[in-house]
């Protein structure tokens, strides 16, 4: 059954599953538009309270400003999430599914995405969700063999920027996606804080390495045959170099040592 038909966004319900699939006909042309079409999700979600929910991308190309996407996590996903309609798996993911399609740029723009409550589940075709929803999905690979995820090199694009592709198993889609956020993640946070990184000495680095790998001030004292006096001064300084508060924000820099 149908239940909306925005200028961008296409609402469909199939009550027999209770599943809401909501796809992106269009790209909208900006944040205003963007916001507009989702709050009307957000109405028919609270209305029909759906179990279980498909979100197509794929020609989603419009990229909404950092502060829309936090918007769509704080307005939009999260009270969604809080209203617990949507079920949890035994699997441990809600039944929340995104489909990407084909194209790098959507696929980028939904990892990128600030934190949302919901631990949801990506996959590359609208059939390979629905299969994943119904409990069908297929997690035995081609042939029942488990094949490494593969990278190569392509190519350069117009912008000079150097281009890979990396292939994997449909049904290893999800577990991809998440290897290659943490990825972006780390990349970013190391471009953003190397000028903080490369402030420290030799030796206040060689005592953050120890830290991140949780070893107390007195271990990393004997490995690097100094005083616990001296360790502690060295954590002091990388902490205030750092604008670090707390152990877990040191942790972070565990992407350096890689």
């Amino acid at each position: 059954m149908d239940v909306y038909n925005g200028p961008h966004l296409f609402i469909k319900y199939e009550k027999e599953n209770s599943r809401l699939i909501c796809t992106w006909k269009s790209s909208p042309p900006n944040d205003v538009a963007y916001r507009k079409e989702l709050i009307e999700y957000l109405e028919i979600s609270k209305k029909i309270k759906p179990c279980q929910m498909i979100w197509i991308l794929d020609k989603k190309t419009f990229k909404p400003t950092v502060a829309t996407k936090k918007w769509v996590d704080e307005v939009i996903l999260n009270p969604i999430f809080r209203s617990g309609f949507i079920k949890r798996r035994a699997d441990g993911y809600d039944q929340l599914a995104f489909v990407f399609g084909q194209d790098i740029s959507v696929l980028i723009q939904g990892i990128e995405s600030p934190y949302t409550e919901f631990n949801s589940k990506y996959f590359a075709t609208k059939e390979e969700a629905i299969s994943w929803l119904n409990g069908e999905f297929n997690t035995k690979g081609s042939k029942g063999k488990n094949q490494n995820l593969e990278i190569t090199f392509n190519a350069k694009d117009e912008n000079g920027k150097v281009v890979f592709e990396f292939q994997e198993q449909s049904y290893k889609f999800d577990s991809a996606i998440s290897l290659l956020k943490t990825i972006i993640e780390q990349n970013n946070f190391m471009k953003n804080n190397i000028d903080k990184y490369s402030s420290l000495t030799k030796r206040e680095k060689e005592t953050l390495k120890f830290i991140t790998k949780g070893y107390a001030n007195g271990q990393i004292a004997e490995k690097m045959d100094v005083s616990p006096h001296t360790i502690r001064t060295h954590r002091n300084r990388v902490w205030q170099k750092l604008e670090i508060k707390h152990f877990s924000n040191c942790l972070k820099y565990k992407c350096f040592f890689n």
